[in-house]
């Protein structure tokens, strides 16, 4: 357990892995920078989420021709390059990667890290598995574009490799996070932890405008999740959420 958390550590402040490994010649591994957040999901269109134009289709495996396709889309930009490292990541479990070509040829690797939907590599990805990809994916977005290490804890029974274990080390509740940004329109959403205003950081909820912020919180202006979403298990009741607005797929982040 403890070598998966500092796992998951790892994956949410964007680690760098080695640049040589597992890399044939002729391809580029696409990493999240060590210093930028998810500024934006990009590629999302706020009509029809984020399963339209940009070669993705929830219903063909992340690795086929069919459900990302090579040459377009998200693969055309560094922007949606960086999108689709964090969607990988989120979905496929560590030691599982996909490669693909952007629109001149070059190669770019993919790694898996969280899991959260690791069917979708096969060709199955129905609602549950796009709010998993959703909520995780959602929970990396920095709107400053900096880097913040973060603590994610989520439902053991769907997420077995994650669970409600926390890290001392991070001992602040920012807030849960959920949605589905591939339905039309896409829904994207977070609610306020207990420590949403302690050392809130740039880019986060509890720092600056969420006008600026592509999420919203269905309960309201500063609603919390502890009001409005079903606790976590016990002995585990203070980790994080299990259902939110109908949700039962919910990333709970806590930072430092």
């Amino acid at each position: 357990m403890k070598l998966y958390l500092l796992g998951v550590s790892c994956l949410l402040v964007g680690c760098v892995t080695d640049p040589d490994a597992d890399v044939e010649e002729g391809e580029t591994v696409q990493e999240v920078s060590t210093t930028n957040g998810l500024a934006t999901i990009n590629g999302i269109n706020t009509t029809n989420g984020i399963n339209t134009n940009n070669g993705i289709n929830t219903n063909n495996g992340l690795a086929t021709s069919a459900g990302l396709q090579n040459g377009v889309g998200l693969m055309t930009t560094a922007g949606g390059r960086n999108t689709l490292a964090y969607l990988v990541r989120c979905a496929l479990p560590a030691g599982h990667s996909i490669t693909k070509r952007d629109q001149n040829g070059v190669a770019y690797k993919f790694s898996g890290a969280l899991g959260v939907a690791p069917l979708w590599e096969l060709g199955f990805c129905d609602n549950r598995c796009q709010e998993w990809i959703s909520a995780c994916m959602v929970a990396h977005i920095n709107t400053a574009g900096t880097h913040v290490p973060l603590w994610a804890v989520a439902d053991p029974f769907y997420q077995p490799q994650i669970g409600w274990w926390l890290n001392s080390a991070y001992p602040h509740q920012e807030g849960s996070f959920f949605g589905n940004i591939f339905q039309s329109p896409p829904r994207m959403h977070y609610c306020n932890g207990r420590d949403f205003g302690v050392n809130a950081v740039p880019g986060r909820i509890g720092y600056d405008n969420l006008a600026t912020k592509p999420y919203s919180n269905p309960f309201g202006f500063n609603a919390s999740c502890d009001r409005n979403c079903t606790p976590s298990d016990i002995p585990f009741q203070s980790s994080g959420y299990k259902a939110c607005a109908g949700y039962n797929a919910v990333f709970t982040i806590w930072r430092q």
